[in-house]
């Protein structure tokens, strides 16, 4: 599992541990996506026609306005209503950094 946050265990293999209870009723839950973490607060952006689109995590899905998606994918198509890969659509800033960097980079 690629894990963008820092916890690994002794042999440096990432760890997951299943969010409790009330770190989804605080809504600070990463969201988990073919098996890379982003942070709860990891910012999103897409660029669709000359136009920027902002989402951003949060309580284990990825927002939009008021819409919640659970697949990059999905999100995309909302934005564009047409079929493509949201892993090559969607530009990500994680929490405490400055720049941005296309999501499918977190997938190797």
């Amino acid at each position: 599992m690629k894990n963008i946050e820092t916890n690994s265990d002794l042999l440096g293999e990432p760890i997951f541990q299943q969010p409790s209870k009330d770190a989804y009723q605080s809504g600070c839950v990463s969201w988990i996506v073919e098996s890379v973490v982003f942070p709860d607060g990891t910012e999103f952006r897409g660029k669709y026609k000359g136009y920027f689109y902002y989402g951003k995590v949060r309580n284990g899905t990825l927002a939009l306005d008021e819409k919640e998606f659970i697949s990059p994918c999905e999100a995309a198509l909302t934005i564009t209503r047409t079929p493509i890969d949201g892993w090559l659509f969607w530009d990500c800033r994680l929490p405490g950094q400055l720049s941005w960097m296309n999501i499918s980079e977190l997938k190797s």
